[in-house]
């Protein structure tokens, strides 16, 4: 499939992160409520190796750049420090030149990458069965260099060789995700989920700089597009989504349920997105207590409501209808099991619904 065709009808999808702690149980959720883009669980209650943080770090452990998965610092006052960086780049250069070996040497801790490995052998035990395309994930580079500090407690990111130690690893790290979701032989849905963007614009972030966010994501969608994959980025919360609109990005994966707004003052940026082949994906089932309040009916008058709201703005109904996609309004990973499980089962109602309209 060229993925510049990409039309998904209201296809249904999960964000990624799920509560259970088994990767059979959470497979079986997954499958059962998600099967025409299954994709695999993030565990963050088995440990820190598997946290939205923790899970994308392994090289960087294992090349000294950074110490403690359960509390991850760059190690910058090491006295090797610079041989430390040297062997990391030289990897990155080895990833980047085409070495496999290297390439898997981003990939997953075998702890951290327990759920990624149980959707992979479920896929060669069972098949893709009526499976569309396959859905990754992967954490982004604001949001981790917030997070990951140096010895003074500085964020990361801020630093501009630490940022572009996390790039690189994250660029490699989406394309070895993808190159091994892509053996399956179905397209490839790779998303990198980065709600710290919604900073931007912010006087407590006022030195964010835009360009040099959009040339990070890029270089992160790069790595996706070479192994043939379909980019997009995951933000749970209102930001400026032109800045995603003018990036790389094929789907911008938004909390529609509860952030409406900030897509609603964008309805012709969003068009020309629309034109350009993007895919808006709404996060239409909250990932909160008030899923517990709503059914189907009610998302599905929202979801209808807010079309009409765009289009009222001026956006292409047709292509709206044909480019987007349906999700939760972020991972379930931090709620109970039960309410989990009521989430993706509104998710796959909505979904059937829509696409039985389009």
């Amino acid at each position: 499939m060229n993925r510049n065709n990409f039309k998904p009808h209201f296809l249904t999808t999960g964000v990624g992160s799920v509560p259970q702690t088994n990767s059979e149980e959470a497979l079986d959720l997954i499958w059962k409520n998600v099967p025409l883009a299954p994709h695999w669980p993030q565990l963050p209650n088995s440990g820190a190796e598997s946290s939205f943080i923790g899970q994308y770090l392994n090289v960087l452990i294992e090349t000294g750049i950074i110490g403690d998965i359960k509390n991850p610092k760059f190690l910058i006052e090491e006295t090797d420090w610079v041989e430390r960086m040297t062997g990391f780049f030289s990897l990155y250069l080895e990833g980047i030149e085409g070495s496999d070996n290297a390439l898997g040497r981003f990939g997953f801790s075998l702890q951290g990458g327990e759920g990624f490995e149980a959707f992979c052998l479920n896929l060669e035990n069972h098949g893709t069965r009526d499976a569309k395309f396959l859905k990754g994930q992967l954490s982004g580079p604001l949001t981790l260099g917030m997070q990951i500090t140096d010895k003074n407690r500085r964020s990361s990111y801020y630093d501009e060789t630490l940022r572009d130690i996390l790039v690189k690893t994250l660029t490699l790290h989406a394309e070895w995700q993808t190159k091994r979701l892509s053996k399956f032989e179905l397209p490839v849905i790779m998303m990198v989920d980065d709600p710290g963007l919604y900073g931007v614009g912010a006087s407590s972030y006022i030195t964010l700089n835009r360009e040099e966010l959009i040339t990070e994501l890029n270089s992160i969608f790069e790595g996706i597009i070479r192994q043939k994959g379909i980019p997009g980025v995951h933000v749970c919360a209102g930001m400026d989504w032109t800045l995603l609109f003018d990036s790389k990005a094929q789907i911008v994966n938004f909390d529609a349920y509860a952030y409406l707004q900030s897509m609603m003052v964008l309805a012709e940026p969003l068009n020309k997105f629309l034109l350009r082949g993007g895919i808006l994906s709404w996060g239409i089932v909250p990932t909160n207590q008030d899923a517990w309040e709503e059914t189907a009916h009610g998302l599905i008058h929202r979801l209808e409501n807010n079309i009409a709201a765009l289009v009222e703005r001026g956006v292409d109904e047709n292509l709206l209808r044909q480019q987007s996609m349906l999700t939760p309004s972020c991972g379930t990973g931090t709620l109970q099991k039960d309410l989990s499980e009521h989430i993706y089962q509104l998710l796959s109602e909505v979904g059937s619904a829509m696409r039985g309209t389009v």
